[in-house]
């Protein structure tokens, strides 16, 4: 039985007719992102392992790591984005968040994460979108291309020199551009956070050292900072000249040279990569994201060290607790040295033991600290394939690779009170003797060793 009534199928037909005249003009506004709530949704657990200690949880710039960095973290919930092909003031077109996944932001703590597959730096964009509700807004529209770049001249600086002048870009970055300007001292960012204008003699550009790069960032400006867009007031005929004079401020002078004491010059090095903001450094400040390194200055070996900070991402998650991952960080050769220094200085250790000869250690004990292990430790830590554990229960690192990289002195006076080592670890004590440890320890390491040697000599006979 029909029982609609005029009244219903006139509601209906206005409901129908609004309907199509939204999608019409959502039409009219442009083509969708190429991004869906499903990429969203699959990039949710790896924002959490890579993104979410400096940008949060929800995306709003407040991770456990943002109180240490400077520029803080982006908020993505305000829709604000500072690396943009857009006009100021409006969305980022989805190549501009892929770009600065994979390019990073150089001067800041956001690496580049081209280590990721393309598929996931898209997952990481749809979520970044979705948590500043631009994930269903249409595709923007990147500013007009700019035209060919002439030749650089002398002649080109000269008016781009005018130009900086012109247009005020003095009174932040300063006559020479080394971020002194009489305004520096006062700038602000949109949360009221202060934020120094960049020193650009240093030549490093938050969106890229190329002359294009740099042409794009003054026309659109930093969205969320002092940075204006000039893509209304800079003439065309005037841009290119701009973007010469501010490349000719770039200093050739030779860097300061570092410290030759290893605290200072780590200081200095860990500003350049961010570090303070995972990692408590020598001063006893810094972020939980990751290990206070005093502590790891204690234990590691600095050759290890200086293998793990060559490529970060190749022993896998160390801690299986941390929510968190170390990003493939691209840390310079000389740069490596002088942390994998600044570690164990700040741990204190003077001279570092080599690895015990573990064909020396009694058959007996290594028995002993097997079945110790087994009742002791395997509820927490995994040793390989030679004991396993369930990942849901894993707490602390994967045994198997303590031989060449923990320090077998070290590890007696951590499992008999690792609290008096560091008070916020999640180790317990295990109530064992010292002897006991003892057999333990000569158990991990002879299987550690043993399973180091079998993966190398598989690896070179695929060779």
């Amino acid at each position: 039985m029909n029982t609609m009534t005029t009244g219903h199928r006139a509601r209906l037909t206005l409901c129908a007719a609004l309907l199509a005249t939204g999608g019409a003009a959502l039409a009219a506004d442009g083509p969708h992102r190429p991004l869906s709530e499903g990429d969203a949704r699959n990039g949710k657990a790896l924002y959490t392992r890579e993104c979410s200690a400096c940008h949060g949880d929800r995306g709003a710039g407040d991770g456990p790591a943002a109180d240490f960095l400077q520029p803080r973290p982006r908020d993505f919930t305000k829709g604000l984005f500072k690396l943009r092909s857009t006009e100021s003031g409006t969305a980022p077109t989805t190549a501009d968040v892929l770009r600065t996944i994979q390019r990073g932001i150089p001067g800041s703590a956001m690496p580049s994460f081209s280590f990721l597959t393309e598929q996931e730096r898209t997952w990481l964009a749809a979520y970044a979108l979705e948590k500043g509700d631009l994930l269903d807004s249409p595709e923007p529209e990147p500013i007009p291309a700019p035209p060919p770049a002439p030749p650089v001249t002398p002649e080109s600086i000269a008016h781009g020199k005018e130009v900086y002048a012109a247009q005020g870009c003095v009174n932040c970055h300063g006559d020479r551009g080394a971020g002194d300007g009489p305004s520096a001292k006062t700038l602000v960012d949109d949360d009221g956070k202060p934020i120094p204008p960049r020193d650009l003699t240093t030549g490093v550009f938050r969106g890229g050292g190329e002359r294009a790069d740099l042409y794009t960032r003054i026309m659109t400006g930093m969205d969320g900072t002092p940075m204006p867009g000039y893509l209304g007031s800079v003439p065309p005929e005037d841009r290119w000249p701009l973007v010469d004079y501010v490349m000719s401020l770039r200093s050739t002078a030779p860097g300061k040279p570092l410290p030759k004491d290893p605290v200072l010059a780590g200081r200095e090095v860990v500003k350049k990569y961010g570090c303070r903001g995972c990692h408590v450094l020598d001063d006893g400040k810094g972020g939980d994201v990751g290990p206070d390194l005093r502590v790891s200055g204690q234990k590691l070996d600095p050759a290890w060290v200086r293998t793990f900070l060559a490529d970060p991402r190749a022993p896998g998650k160390i801690y299986p607790w941390r929510p968190h991952r170390m990003p493939g960080i691209q840390i310079a050769p000389e740069d490596q040295a002088v942390l994998a220094a600044y570690v164990q200085a700040m741990g204190k250790r003077k001279v570092v033991a080599p690895p015990p000869d573990v064909s020396a250690f009694p058959a007996a004990r290594v028995e002993e600290g097997k079945n110790l292990y087994v009742l002791r430790c395997a509820q927490c830590h995994q040793l390989g394939k030679v004991v396993e554990t369930p990942a849901a229960t894993q707490q602390g690192p994967d045994l198997v690779s303590v031989y060449g990289r923990v320090d077998y002195a070290w590890s007696q006076q951590w499992v008999l009170d690792p609290k008096k080592i560091d008070p916020n670890t999640k180790m317990t004590v295990q109530g064992l003797t010292p002897e006991q440890v003892e057999s333990v320890r000569m158990f991990v390491w002879k299987t550690s060793a043993e399973q180091r040697a079998g993966s190398a000599t598989a690896g070179a006979g695929t060779k």
